[in-house]
C-alpha cells in the first residue's frame, strides 16, 4: 500500500503544471519545471550557452557552460553531464544540495576543469540549471531524445571532430543513452551510471524507477544499437553504492564486451554516505581517456 501511495504522489506532482520561464537554478523553478518559448532561447543562444531544439513538436532551451572553445573547429571537446538534482523522500520530490550552483559557478568549474587544447562543455539535463523542461520526468524517452539532439547540434556549432563523454549517475545514463548515436565519440567516462535501470528498480525493491515512471529508457537494453569501433567505454563505480549498486553498473560492461564495445570496468572509492560520488572522476576523464593529438 505504501508503495502505491508514493508512485500516485509521485505521478500527481509531475502533472502538475510547468511555470512560464521559470529559473531552474532555483529549488521552486527546478521542482516547478520550466516552460520556455524559442523567443526567451535566443539571447542566451546569441551568448553562446544554449541550444534550441525541437522533440515531438516541442521546443526546449538547453543550456551549456564552456571555456575555451573555438567557434571555426574543435579538435576534442570533454562533454559532460550532471547527475539527478532532485530527491525524492516520502513521495514528494525536493532539490538536492548540489542544486545551489549559479551560471558563474558552473563556469567557474568549466574554466578549471578546461585546457585550451582540450575544452570542456557542461551540459544542462532538462528542467536543471537554466534548461526548459521537467527534470521530474528524468530519465523517460524526452529526456534522452532532447539531450541528443542538444549534442548532436552543439557537435555541428563548434565543428567538433573527437567527442569524450563523461557523467555521474543519471549524467551517466544520459551518456550511456548518448552512445547509439554519437558516432565521433572515441571515449565515454561513467562514474556510478544509472545504465542499467530495470535492474536497478529490482535490486533498491522499488515497483518502479524512483521517479515514478516505468517507460524508462534502459541504456543496457540498446548496446547492440552502438556502431561506433573506434570508442572505448571506461565504467567506474564502487562495490559499496548504495545508490546504484555496482552489479547493475558490471551488467551494462558485459553487455558492452558481448557486443564486441571496447570497455573497462573499474572499482574506485565512491564519497559519501552512499559511496556514490564519483563526479570527481567524471570531470577528470585523462585519467583514463587519450588526449588527441
Amino acid at each position: 500500500m505504501k508503495i502505491i501511495i508514493l508512485i500516485s504522489v509521485l505521478l500527481l506532482s509531475s502533472c502538475s503544471s510547468m511555470v512560464k520561464n521559470a529559473n531552474t537554478f532555483t529549488a521552486s523553478g527546478l521542482v516547478s519545471g520550466s516552460i520556455m518559448e524559442k523567443q526567451s532561447c535566443n539571447q542566451y543562444e546569441k551568448d553562446n550557452t544554449a541550444v534550441w531544439v525541437v522533440v515531438d513538436k516541442k521546443g526546449e532551451c538547453v543550456r551549456y557552460f564552456s571555456s575555451d572553445l573555438n567557434n571555426k573547429q574543435n579538435k576534442q571537446v570533454v562533454l559532460f553531464f550532471h547527475g539527478d538534482r532532485i530527491k525524492v523522500s516520502k513521495g514528494i520530490s525536493r532539490p538536492g544540495s548540489k542544486n545551489r550552483k549559479s551560471p558563474e559557478i558552473i563556469s567557474q568549474d568549466v574554466e578549471y576543469h578546461s585546457t585550451k587544447s582540450i575544452p570542456m562543455i557542461y551540459v544542462s539535463r532538462p528542467g536543471v540549471y537554466g534548461s526548459s523542461g521537467d527534470h521530474k520526468q528524468r530519465r523517460r524517452p524526452r529526456e534522452v531524445k532532447i539531450m541528443r539532439a542538444a549534442v548532436n547540434k552543439i557537435i555541428d556549432k563548434y565543428y567538433i571532430k573527437n567527442v569524450i563523454l563523461t557523467g555521474q549517475s543519471g549524467g551517466g545514463h544520459i551518456v550511456a543513452s548518448l552512445l547509439p548515436v554519437i558516432n565521433n565519440a572515441s571515449c565515454a567516462v561513467i562514474t556510478s551510471g544509472v545504465t542499467a535501470v530495470r535492474q536497478r528498480v529490482s535490486l533498491r525493491g522499488w515497483d518502479v524507477d524512483i521517479t515514478g515512471y516505468n517507460d524508462y529508457y534502459d541504456p543496457i537494453k540498446h548496446v547492440s544499437e552502438i556502431n561506433n569501433k573506434n570508442l572505448t567505454v571506461y565504467i567506474v563505480g564502487d562495490l559499496l553504492d548504495s545508490n546504484v549498486p555496482f552489479a547493475t553498473q558490471k551488467s551494462f560492461y558485459n553487455e558492452l564486451v558481448k557486443h564486441g564495445i571496447k570497455a573497462k570496468l573499474i572499482q574506485e572509492y565512491g564519497k559519501g554516505r552512499q559511496n556514490h560520488g564519483l563526479k570527481h572522476i567524471a570531470k577528470d576523464p585523462f585519467l583514463y581517456c587519450s588526449k588527441s593529438t
